[in-house]
């Protein structure tokens, strides 16, 4: 996944991320997780791969745009994912998710 395929995908990431190289190394490093990665929904009862590749991959970058990151911790973030990642490819994507994963999201009552 190129950074603009993932800025697309994901408008949530801030525009002053989109230069930097660190991106680049994500996007790659996660193109597949990030393929299905997903949003969950805000009454979700339980969560499916998707919402927890969103989660863990995406959610550090969220936090960020909302303004509870600074720059420097997001892209620290960044960093020890695209390390983690590069140590043990494998064994880190299975890392990102519990033990037991939804099929698909489970929304609570009155969800829609």
């Amino acid at each position: 996944m190129t950074i603009q395929e993932l800025v697309s995908r994901f408008p949530e990431i801030p525009a002053d991320l989109h230069g930097e190289s660190l991106l680049a190394a994500f996007a790659d490093a996660f193109d597949a997780q990030l393929d299905t990665a997903r949003k969950p929904s805000a009454c979700a009862e339980e969560h499916d791969a998707g919402n927890h590749f969103y989660l863990k991959l995406i959610g550090p970058i969220d936090i960020y745009r909302y303004g509870l990151y600074d720059r420097e911790r997001v892209l620290d973030e960044i960093r020890q994912l695209v390390d983690g990642h590069r140590a043990d490819p494998d064994g880190f994507v299975r890392g990102l998710l519990p033990e037991r994963v939804a099929r698909q999201e489970v929304r609570g009552p009155g969800c829609g």
